[in-house]
């Protein structure tokens, strides 16, 4: 495929949402209306799924960091060498998980819902600037 430089041969077509033109929308009030539905149920989504993977994710780190630490605290000792290795990386898991598992919710929150948001408000002033409906 070669694209065509020629402004003679330029199109102006604006993009639509899918389905757009199936949409049940009578006024712009009724437009408006499914936009605002669809913008906070989309920024709804992209919080749960930032929350969630932002949360999982920094419980594994800190539950990998916190057992290398318990577990090098305690291989240190000559009471190491006896068998507290493994309890004391297990409760050391635990503490990473409630030190940076809060981080990771915050990560998630800024990595994923924050775009989300961005992204949705595009898409709600898109359709609401758009011109009026026909039917």
């Amino acid at each position: 495929m070669t694209p065509q430089l020629d402004l003679q041969k330029a199109v102006d077509r604006p993009v639509a949402l899918p389905y757009e033109n199936q949409a049940p929308w009578k006024s712009e009030y009724e437009r408006e209306q499914a936009a605002w539905s669809r913008l906070t149920s989309t920024i709804g989504m992209g919080g749960t799924v930032g929350a969630l993977v932002g949360g999982l994710g920094g419980a594994a780190v800190g539950c990998v960091l916190g057992g290398i630490a318990g577990a090098t605290v305690a291989a240190a000792s000559i009471i190491g060498l006896f068998g507290p290795f493994i309890p004391a990386a297990a409760i050391e898991c635990l503490g990473g998980i409630v030190a940076v598992g809060a981080l990771g919710t915050v990560a998630g929150q800024l990595l994923v819902t924050a775009p989300v948001a961005i992204m949705a408000a595009v898409q709600y002033f898109t359709t609401i600037n758009q011109p009026a409906p026909t039917k």
